[in-house]
């Protein structure tokens, strides 16, 4: 989880929060708050989605 709170930092929120939304589409998990941190919001991603969203974020969709 600390790489994924890593990676988020350096792509920025709006990209983070792009991809979010993406990888969570169609499931039962809220994207991030306006005012919450992006490690807190990617702490609520299943073991399934973590990995989807590090490979969206790096760019090797």
């Amino acid at each position: 989880m600390k790489y994924l709170t890593t990676l988020a930092k350096k792509v920025g929120k709006d990209r983070f929060d792009a991809e979010v939304a993406k990888v969570i589409k169609g499931r039962d998990i809220a994207p991030r708050a306006p005012r919450q941190r992006c490690a807190t919001a990617a702490k609520r991603l299943t073991k399934a989605r973590a990995p989807k969203l590090i490979t969206a974020l790096v760019g090797h969709d």
